[in-house]
């Protein structure tokens, strides 16, 4: 269509309910209190945190062959939100309560045989919950909204360019209990040393929830209709919405259970006086997950037809077991006599496997006719959605319908073969130098699958049939209701190669220190179901195109290329039992004698970023989209950091936005993953000390500690949505708090020791 005269929406033109809902009444939404046309609103939230924890240990001696621990641990945590920082918002909650008792019982059976036997239960329970402190009640029917709703608030509206407001409500319970039993015996005849043993574990999870949708849903304005994300929320063009829990049997509530064994024989043989061969085998077996009632089902896509736990000859999990986990592994350690002793090389093999854990949004009592949850896609060949229906068009509960989840049935563990080559040279008495190369490589990662992407159609995409029809499950009568699925598959891949340098400094006249250096590259073709805690690498949980995951494969969110650390003491040589001042007045030995410094310095490379952009493939790929790169240019802007910071639009930002376009429609943009860089990260923290002594028995002890001592600003990664023309490249933000690096922090501590 026609842009509108100076790119302004008339106001006659504005038909979104909620948007005529939020002008006309800014106590839903506030009216700026500073100027600009971002960042313009300034307020204050309020929240509380509480919690304590106890343990209590045993230890007791039996004989002088028997000895016994127990230990048991208790907490008991929880915060939440007073005030709100806007009055659209409710208030997250969260209660945590850890537990657990561990029990361990070593036996001599003989001068060369030990056993050692240990069992334990923990058990851990989770709550996510909501208050409506600002009285919200049925926030979507006073933004014109049809239908009802399952808790109080505003559903989440995701606007590109804004920050948008409400929440998807994802209310949470998970009470997890782990019971374990392990048995080690170690043997030692002449010069080898055997270790064998086995553990069990037993793992049993009782959830709700309600699906990543959440309670209140969400709809979604990117600007693939517009351009702009805020006009297509003003024009009601919506790019997608989603609500969990609309119904089912037994809707978001599920008991899991799976036995974990393992069995074990390890041998250390020294060969010689300066070689010893590390010999050993390991077979580990993950019984398949099932559901305490068999409230569960899958989803043939070959056929279309749906499978349930423990009926018409399916097994109970509804996925086929992996008896096949042999981890071999093998090392050695050799001492060279020509370098004096004070060379030792080295170097190890072995294979890991494990079954991860997936998402609980992935699990397959999350299916028909035990819970339902909608989703649904809009784009060109669908035509634009709406809000003025809500939610009441996309609830289906007469037959299988919106997003379900499929597990692979040849599903199996991760296996991850590891190596490393170290020498470690010893320089003097108390200082030496390593030189390692580490590698590992990982197959059958376990990582989220879309098995219903739509496929394209032939011919121009105004052509093509509506997105629901492209659908592989279309073609089943019983799925043609069926939107994306969250499958769970094992076909990520990563691979690690590193060079890691250590110089390690002994105590000695004072000083003690490590410092590290790491050069390493790390590819995937996924992040995973937890992904990289925050977004850094711009990256979604699934494929830009399911059927081309090669395309995804890149630098990992946390490859940074370049690592140092350090981590040091040092005793200043002043003052009583040191070199200098020994013989200093008690008085000015309490001012000047007895400090001690110490430092901690961390510095890295920037993590990797990918560039993203609204899909313009008209295929609904749950990654969302990605720009094409124009060839020769450069991606980075000059003068990028300034750029970034600026609030000046014309400035642009840390990316070249020219050196990126909007693939043609019908196609997937080919921007790597991980093709730009953010900015690095430097940390320097500082400590000083000194006991004051006033007999030997007591003494005060002083500390002072500078974290950030520079005040050095670490930047959070810019933006990487080009479609966000605004924000696109911009910084808004910095690390911050704890190890992350924020604001330059002074904390001073006085103990008394008694």
């Amino acid at each position: 269509g026609q842009p509108f005269a100076g790119n302004i929406i008339p106001a006659d033109r504005i038909v979104n309910p909620a948007a005529k809902a939020l002008f006309a009444n800014p106590s839903l939404y506030p009216l700026p209190n500073r100027p600009g046309i971002s960042n313009n609103y300034v307020t204050d939230f309020a929240n509380f945190v509480g919690g304590y924890q106890f343990d209590v240990k045993i230890d007791a001696r039996w004989s002088e062959k028997d000895s016994l621990s127990a230990r048991y641990y208790f907490g008991d945590y929880e915060q939440g939100v007073t005030k709100t920082a806007l009055p659209s918002d409710i208030s997250a909650t969260s209660f945590s309560r850890p537990q657990g008792i561990v029990l361990n019982w070593t036996r001599n059976i003989g001068s060369t045989i030990v056993n050692e036997a240990r069992a334990g239960l923990s058990r851990s329970t989770f709550i996510s919950d909501f208050t409506d402190p600002n009285n919200i009640g049925n926030g979507n029917n006073k933004l014109g909204i049809p239908g009802s709703q399952a808790v109080f608030g505003f559903s989440n509206f995701r606007i590109t360019g804004t920050g948008g407001f409400g929440t998807t409500a994802v209310r949470e319970f998970n009470v997890t209990n782990t019971f374990h039993y392990g048995d080690n015996l170690t043997l030692i005849k002449g010069n080898q040393t055997f270790k064998m043993g086995g553990q069990w574990q037993r793992y049993q999870q009782n959830r709700f929830y309600p699906g990543n949708n959440g309670l209140l849903g969400f709809f979604s304005y990117t600007g693939q209709f517009t351009g702009n994300g805020f006009a297509d929320f003003l024009l009601d063009q919506l790019s997608q919405k989603g609500i969990g829990n609309t119904g089912g049997s037994n809707p978001g509530t599920w008991g899991h259970r799976q036995n974990r064994i393992g069995v074990f024989f390890q041998d250390d043989y020294k060969v010689r006086s300066n070689f010893t061969l590390n010999l050993g085998l390991r077979w580990e077996y993950t019984s398949p997950v099932i559901e305490v009632a068999d409230r569960q089902s899958n989803i043939d896509i070959t056929t279309g037809r749906q499978l349930f736990a423990g009926k018409d000859g399916n097994s109970r999990a509804l996925y086929k077991p992996f008896r096949k986990g042999f981890e071999p592994r093998i090392g050695f350690a050799w001492t060279p006599e020509k370098f004096n002793n004070k060379l030792v090389v080295r170097a190890g093999y072995g294979i890991t496997q494990y079954m991860e854990g997936t998402g609980a949004n992935l699990r397959l009592p999350l299916n028909p006719p035990f819970f339902a949850e909608a989703d649904v896609t809009y784009d060109a060949t669908s035509g634009a959605g709406s809000i003025s229906r809500g939610f009441t068009d996309v609830i289906v509960r007469n037959q299988i319908a919106g997003i379900i989840r499929i597990w692979n049935p040849d599903l199996r563990p991760q296996f991850t073969q590891q190596w490393n080559l170290t020498l470690e040279y010893q320089l003097n008495n108390s200082s030496s130098f390593s030189a390692a190369y580490v590698g590992n490589k990982a197959t059958h990662l376990v990582a989220p699958a879309d098995f219903n992407q739509a496929l394209p159609d032939s011919g121009p995409v105004s052509g093509w049939r509506p997105l629901q029809q492209r659908r592989p499950l279309y073609r089943f009568p019983n799925l043609q209701l069926v939107t994306a699925i969250g499958g769970t598959d094992s076909y990520g891949n990563s691979n690690y190669n590193g060079l890691q340098l250590s110089y390690r400094q002994r105590y000695a006249k004072g000083l003690e220190f490590l410092a590290s250096y790491t050069y390493s590259k790390t590819l995937t073709d996924n992040i995973g179901y937890y992904g990289s805690g925050g977004g850094v690498a711009g990256l979604g949980f699934y494929q830009r195109n399911y059927y081309d995951r090669k395309a995804d494969y890149g630098r990992a969110f946390f490859d940074a290329r370049n690592v140092f650390s350090w981590a040091g003491s040092y005793e200043l040589p002043i003052g009583k039992g040191r070199s200098w001042g020994g013989d200093l007045h008690p008085a000015l030995n309490a001012v000047l004698g007895g400090w001690n410094v110490n430092s901690i310095v961390s510095a890295r490379s920037g993590f990797p970023l990918s560039i993203r952009a609204n899909d313009n493939s008209q295929q609904a790929p749950r990654a969302g989209g990605y720009p094409n790169i124009v060839t020769g240019a450069d991606p980075y802007n000059s003068d990028g950091l300034r750029r970034a910071l600026s609030n000046n639009p014309a400035d642009g930002g840390f990316f070249n936005r020219d050196a990126f376009t909007l693939p043609t429609a019908g196609t997937f943009g080919n921007a790597g993953v991980g093709i730009v860089t953010a900015t690095g990260f430097v940390n320097v923290d500082f400590g000083v000390g000194k006991k004051f002594y006033f007999t030997e028995r007591y003494h005060l002890d002083f500390r002072a500690d500078f974290y950030n001592l520079p005040n050095h600003p670490n930047f959070a990664p810019p933006n990487v949505n080009w479609s966000d023309t605004a924000n696109f490249g911009k910084i808004t933000g910095t690390y911050g708090g704890g190890t992350a690096a924020g604001a330059r922090n002074l904390e001073f501590s006085l103990k008394f020791f008694f």
